[in-house]
C-alpha cells in the first residue's frame, strides 16, 4: 500500500493543496507539434492534447476513472497510458483520435507508467505482480508481460533509451530514490545519482547522452538535467514552487515540464538550457 500511494503522490497529494485544475504527465507528439497530458479539469482525471502553440484543446478520453501517465508512439498513431478503469491499474493504448481504446495487460497488482521502444513494439512498465515494483516489458499486439530484471528494490518510470540498447529508471535500492540506467539485458547497472535527497521522474534527451529528471536536493522539486555517464548535472530551474515531469522537445532544444509557480500546476516550457520559462497558454 506505501508504494502505492507513494506513486500516486505526485497527482493526490500536490492536488489536494488547492482545488484547482492539476495538469500532469506532458508528452510530445513525434512531430513536436501536439502535446498529450493528464488533468482532472472535468473532475476526475482524463487525457487530452493540445497544440504546442497552446491552441486547439480537446479530451481524448472520457471516464470516471483515473487515465494517466500518457506517452506517444514514435509513429505518432497510439496512445499508451495507464487507468484503473477496470478495477485496479493497468496499462491501455488509445488512438490520437480517442477511439481503438485497448486493454493491455491484465492483472490483480498495479501495473503502470509505460514508455515505449523506439520502434513502438513494445511498452516498458513497472509492476507489482510479484510483490515489489520492478520492470515489464509488453509487446503491443499481445502477450504475456515479461520480466526484465529481478531486484528487491522497487524500480519505477522505466524509459527507453533512443537506440533501445538502455533503460533509465529511479530506483530505491540504496534506501533513496536515485536515477539508474541499466542495459535491456540487465547486465550493466549505472547509478547517475546518489544522493539522500529524492530524485525521480527521469526522461532521455532525443540524441540519448543527457537525462533530464526531477529531484528535491535543494529542499523542493527542481528540474536538473545530467550527463549519460552521470558527469554534468546541472540545475535547469530555480523556483519556490514544485517543478517536476520534464520531456524534451523530439528536436531537443526545449522542455516542457508541470510547475505550480503560478498557484495551480499548469505545463511550462524553457529552453534545454533552463532559459525563457513560460506558461503554455491554452491548457487552463
Amino acid at each position: 500500500m506505501m508504494r502505492r500511494l507513494l506513486l500516486l503522490s505526485v497527482i493526490w497529494l500536490l492536488a489536494a493543496q488547492e482545488r484547482a485544475v492539476f495538469n500532469s504527465y506532458p508528452s510530445w507528439s513525434p512531430d513536436g507539434s501536439h502535446i498529450v497530458f493528464s488533468s482532472d479539469r472535468g473532475g476526475n482525471t482524463d487525457l487530452y492534447v493540445i497544440g504546442a502553440d497552446g491552441r486547439g484543446l480537446r479530451q481524448l478520453t472520457v471516464h470516471d476513472s483515473i487515465d494517466a501517465h500518457p506517452t506517444w508512439s514514435q509513429d505518432g498513431s497510439l496512445i499508451a497510458f495507464d487507468s484503473h478503469r477496470d478495477g485496479n491499474r493497468e496499462i491501455y493504448l488509445v488512438a490520437v483520435d480517442g477511439t481503438e481504446l485497448r486493454r493491455l495487460t491484465r492483472d490483480s497488482a498495479w501495473d503502470g507508467t509505460p514508455s515505449w521502444s523506439p520502434d513502438a513494439s513494445r511498452l516498458v512498465f513497472y509492476s507489482e505482480r510479484d510483490g515489489n515494483a520492478e520492470l515489464y516489458e509488453v509487446d503491443v499486439r499481445g502477450g504475456a508481460p515479461q520480466r526484465l530484471l529481478r531486484t528487491p528494490a522497487n524500480e519505477h518510470y522505466g524509459s527507453w533509451s533512443p537506440d533501445g540498447s538502455e533503460l533509465v529508471m529511479e530506483s530505491d535500492a540504496d534506501g533513496d530514490r536515485d536515477i539508474v540506467v541499466m542495459t535491456v539485458t540487465g547486465q550493466r547497472r549505472t547509478w547517475l545519482t546518489v544522493n539522500h535527497a529524492r530524485d525521480h521522474l527521469p526522461s532521455w534527451s532525443p540524441d540519448g547522452a543527457e537525462i533530464v529528471f526531477a529531484s528535491r536536493r535543494d529542499g523542493n522539486d527542481e528540474i536538473y538535467v545530467i550527463d549519460r555517464d552521470g558527469e554534468g548535472l546541472r540545475n535547469l530551474t530555480n523556483d519556490p514552487g514544485v517543478d517536476v515531469m520534464a520531456r524534451f522537445l523530439p528536436d531537443g532544444r526545449s522542455i516542457v515540464f508541470v510547475s505550480n509557480r503560478g498557484g495551480a500546476f499548469d505545463l511550462y516550457l524553457m529552453s534545454a538550457s533552463g532559459r525563457d520559462v513560460r506558461k503554455l497558454e491554452g491548457v487552463r
